[in-house]
């Protein structure tokens, strides 16, 4: 009776102290993204990998793939959990900035297309984080860079063609239907009379 009991009671303390540390640990779910970021972002709640809280701030991790680098300014789009990406966001990082992909370092002007790296967004500003030293971790960074983002820029789907015609070779095709109608009931019309 007694070892059930101690038992019972050891595994009852394992669970509340279980329950305590993962409601101590703030996740995705428990950030509120609002201004700007809610209305050009609708998904980042979904996007978000994690939280991480830096100098009593909470800050949403996400990964995000190098869409273009022209001179200074870096174009890229945030991940979803689904695997597809969100439209374009552009910003302008300090020219001296570095950032760590794959264990090496590239200033933000030598990255490719296609390149993948983490960032942190604040809730409620649009504007990514990063360690300026790219051996530390976020929370850890005595430093850290941030740049503004450009209002995200809309990006034409990889399926549609531009819209460059006109209405007009319609009106013509039209036209030349209704003039062999025209002929076809007259040729009708002759035969019967």
């Amino acid at each position: 009776m007694k070892t059930s009991s101690i038992i019972g009671a050891a595994g009852t303390t394992l669970a509340l102290l279980w329950t305590q540390s993962a409601l101590a640990q703030p996740s995705c779910r428990d950030l509120t993204f609002t201004g700007p970021v809610a209305r050009q972002f609708p998904d980042a709640r979904d996007a978000c990998l994690g939280v991480e809280t830096r100098e009593g701030r909470q800050y949403a991790h996400f990964n995000a793939r190098i869409r273009n680098v022209r001179g200074n300014i870096v174009e890229a789009e945030f991940k979803l959990p689904d695997g597809s990406y969100t439209r374009q966001i552009s910003f302008t990082p300090d020219p001296d900035a570095r950032v760590r992909i794959a264990g090496r370092d590239y200033r933000y002007r030598d990255l490719s297309r296609g390149q993948e790296l983490d960032v942190w967004l604040p809730p409620d500003r649009w504007e990514i984080v990063v360690p300026q030293d790219p051996e530390q971790s976020f929370a850890a960074a005595p430093t850290v860079a941030v740049f503004a983002i450009s209002e995200p820029t809309p990006s034409v789907a990889a399926n549609t063609l531009p819209r460059t015609a006109s209405v007009l070779p319609l009106t013509g095709a039209f036209g030349g239907l209704l003039t062999v109608l025209g002929f076809a009931v007259a040729g009708i019309r002759r035969r019967l009379f």
